[in-house]
């Protein structure tokens, strides 16, 4: 959502509503009875609780593009800092008095980016240099944010392929304090991708957020429940739905921001 503008988030919001609409209206048919569906009342449950995700989606869309812009970063420098600042702290371990890591490992090559992910390769490394670059990134991890390890597999498949031991030692480390680190580890049968866990927002921002969106947020879910509930109910709805709007909006504004 970093790279939404105004009409991009309108339009987010529209397709979630769209498909909200359908939902509920085909809900609401088939809990009337097919043999006699109440299709306009289902009809009106629908538009309203696809106006009711509409603008929910589209209020969470915009307030995040703003709080990106404000930020006035350049994402193209950003990255390619992060990849700088990796290889910084990585350097001493292509320094290491060892045969595979002297001959076969340097940060220049191993550290870059691919698709836009920051990737070291440990190809090159043998069981305790990796151990010892694992080590490392926890050591730095209030430098760093998300990173995908290239581990290998852990067997050998063919000359040139990782050193066995580096993935055990990998994983060994990361086992120990990549919690610690606040680092979700996440495993694919030939990397470790670290994810961070997220900043956590500071009460100064969790209420910024709650403010911008408990307006809309409550008032479309009230909206949508009075409706829900039917008639002679319409009260009761609307309670139960200030409610719940209160409790998704407190839910939002605690989101964890990610690229911490």
């Amino acid at each position: 959502m970093a790279d939404l503008g105004l009409r991009d988030a309108a339009w987010l919001g529209g397709v979630v509503g769209s498909m909200v609409a359908v939902m509920t209206t085909f809900i609401g048919i088939f809990v009337s009875g097919l043999d006699s569906p109440d299709v306009i009342g289902s009809l009106r449950s629908g538009i309203v609780a696809g106006l009711a995700g509409a603008v929910i989606i589209a209020t969470f869309a915009y307030y995040r593009m703003r709080e990106v812009t404000r930020s006035g970063r350049d994402v193209t420098a950003v990255k390619e800092q992060e990849v700088m600042r990796v290889r910084a702290i990585l350097a001493p371990i292509g320094e290491r008095e060892s045969i595979w890591a002297k001959q076969s490992w340097s940060v220049e090559e191993k550290v870059r980016r691919d698709r836009g992910v920051l990737v070291v390769d440990l190809h090159g490394l043998d069981a305790p240099s990796a151990a010892a670059l694992t080590d490392r990134l926890l050591e730095r991890r209030a430098d760093l944010s998300r990173l995908k390890l290239v581990t290998g597999r852990g067997e050998v498949l063919h000359a040139g392929s990782a050193d066995p031991g580096i993935r055990p030692a990998v994983l060994q480390r990361l086992k120990v304090d990549a919690q610690k680190a606040e680092w979700q580890v996440i495993q694919k049968s030939s990397s470790v991708t670290l994810r961070p866990m997220g900043r956590a927002p500071t009460p100064k921002e969790w209420f910024g957020r709650f403010i911008v969106f408990v307006v809309p947020m409550t008032g479309a879910m009230a909206l949508a429940f009075r409706d829900l509930a039917g008639s002679g109910m319409e009260e009761q709805g609307m309670m139960f739905g200030g409610a719940s709007g209160l409790l998704m909006t407190a839910l939002l504004s605690s989101y964890r921001d990610r690229s911490a």
